[in-house]
């Protein structure tokens, strides 16, 4: 390895969100020289407040790999009120509210998908961000806050960063954790224009208090306790609550407002909350749950959401995922994508500094991974927008998302009490040979989601009724294989099950006839709430002992 100036790094990340300090953790903890560099200073407002499954089991999995525990810590949410902050909520589910004009919310138009016995996070950024950067710097790393870099040059000696004060910092790798004021794809001009995704949306957002709830006791858990999604023609609300979590010292509630706006145009001269007003007077129930509620910080007011870079990866530099492109904050996808690249991209560049080899043919996976990720974000947002002009319709697009998702939790938490039982890196990979969007899914995902995704195309041409589409998807859905991994030790592992909730053997493979069951009936609203059922009646028939 050569021997680098005085005050030089081996990686410059800029950007000390949670990607860009989960990552420095990582890189620090491994020994690599690492510079964290940031136009602002923390605490701040974030948005990418939620978490899934998805994303703790890839916290952990890493966390695994890389010895660094913090990152399991962020994974649950009761360490995280021990260990982190008292400002974090708790998400037990997808809270889904359907909304028609006029009319107040019916909850049979109500869908519920729950996070299979462990509670997720309402993460309130500017705490966990500031944490995960503070422990980043305990294991070694440095921290550059407010400064601003105005030129990076990239050659075959390094990359050399130049500060809006003059000042120069030269480091051997540089990674983009800058988001939508990406450095990189300004100095490089990456940003594809217009960006390459067909889904159209403009958000306003801020923090409020006072937000009411909309629990009509129709569901096994409280849309309290769920990242709660308004969905109507077009467009939806979020409501994410930092103060459902019992011991939680935090009053505010994340709310949004994200629509198409070829459908709702952004008015001229309106005041973002006189909007957001606008909308509550046309969904009554939506209306009647923010009737006391009040913004603690100015709204946010945004054009089109989605943006897309033609590269993200290159000699010597890399892009994270929110600097390489973003799409909607549906489906609480964001940190997903974010640990996805993490993961990608953490290996083949420990790899590239011990060999000082930075030849762009060992990152080309990431360049993969970039593309696949943010394309089926696309896919499964624009056919979630298209499908809100009818419940029936958007009743049978959620299963499709949900065959996706909850398979691959299950192949997760194998992946992960292999990893922890073996320290193979073999295991770090479901190993699914064409993926649509990670390597943990069904196999079989890609092909049906591209199934379904013509049937619903066909009502976007005229041809095919709203009805009959969802009964078309409803059908493909019971002949979908589904196949649904489920280990007991697994589960135990990633922390699903304990105590007198420990499955046996035969009580999973209930458990598994509950899923298809509940995924393929269109008239299980509450899905979380109908696998439990399920399992019950099963478990009664074929053994009392198990009632």
């Amino acid at each position: 390895m050569p021997v680098e100036p005085e005050g030089s790094y081996d990686v410059a990340i800029l950007g000390t969100g949670i990607g860009g300090a989960t990552l420095g953790l990582i890189l620090a903890r491994q020994g690599a020289r690492v510079v964290m560099i940031d136009s602002g200073v923390h605490p701040r407002f974030a948005v990418g407040e939620s978490t899934i499954p998805h994303t703790s089991l890839l916290s952990c999995l890493l966390a695994e790999r890389y010895g660094v525990p913090e990152l399991e810590t962020i994974a649950y949410p009761e360490r995280i009120a021990a260990e982190v902050c008292s400002t974090c909520g708790i998400k037990r589910g997808f809270g889904f509210a359907y909304h028609r004009p006029g009319r107040r919310f019916d909850p049979k138009e109500g869908l519920l998908v729950g996070t299979n016995s462990k509670d997720e996070t309402h993460v309130f950024r500017q705490d966990v961000d500031s944490w995960l950067t503070y422990a980043a710097m305990r294991r070694g790393a440095a921290l550059r806050p407010g400064t601003v870099v105005r030129s990076v040059e990239i050659d075959r000696a390094g990359v050399t960063m130049v500060s809006a004060t003059g000042e120069t910092i030269r480091s051997r790798y540089i990674v983009d954790g800058s988001g939508f004021r990406s450095v990189l794809a300004e100095q490089f001009g990456l940003r594809d224009e217009p960006p390459r995704f067909r889904h159209h949306s403009r958000s306003l957002f801020t923090h409020m208090v006072d937000v009411g709830t909309l629990d009509d006791g129709a569901m096994s858990i409280p849309w309290a306790q769920t990242t709660l999604h308004h969905v109507f023609d077009r467009g939806w609300i979020w409501v994410i609550p930092f103060g459902n979590r019992e011991g939680s010292t935090n009053p505010l509630v994340s709310v949004g407002l994200t629509v198409d706006p070829r459908v709702h145009p952004k008015p001229r001269g309106l005041a973002p909350a006189d909007e957001f007003g606008q909308f509550l007077d046309r969904y009554p129930s939506v209306g009647a749950q923010f009737a006391a509620a009040q913004a603690v910080r100015p709204w946010v007011s945004t054009d089109r959401l989605q943006y897309s870079s033609r590269r993200g990866v290159g000699y010597r530099w890399c892009q994270m995922s929110h600097a390489n492109g973003a799409l909607d904050p549906l489906f609480s996808r964001g940190l997903i994508n974010t640990f996805e690249v993490i993961a990608a991209l953490a290996e083949p560049l420990l790899a590239a500094l011990a060999d000082d080899d930075f030849d762009e043919d060992r990152f080309a996976p990431i360049e993969a991974l970039h593309r696949r990720v943010l394309d089926y974000n696309d896919r499964l947002v624009s056919g979630s927008f298209a499908s809100w002009v009818d419940f029936d319709l958007w009743n049978a697009w959620l299963r499709v998302w949900a065959f996706g998702t909850i398979p691959l939790e299950f192949r997760l938490m194998n992946s992960l009490a292999d990893y922890t039982a073996t320290r193979h890196d073999r295991y770090l990979s479901g190993g699914v040979a064409d993926p649509l969007f990670s390597d943990f899914e069904d196999p079989d995902y890609a092909a049906f989601f591209g199934r379904a995704e013509r049937i619903l195309g066909g009502v976007g041409r005229g041809g095919l009724s709203a009805t009959a589409a969802a009964m078309e998807l409803f059908d493909l859905s019971k002949k979908y294989e589904f196949r649904l991994p489920m280990r007991r030790d697994a589960m135990e592992r990633a922390g699903w099950l304990a105590g007198e909730d420990a499955m046996s053997e035969r009580s999973t493979e209930f458990a598994r006839s509950g899923y298809r069951w509940a995924l393929s009936n269109p008239g299980t609203h509450d899905l979380f709430g109908s696998v439990e059922t399920f399992y019950r009646w099963r478990a009664r028939r074929s053994d009392p002992a198990l009632s």
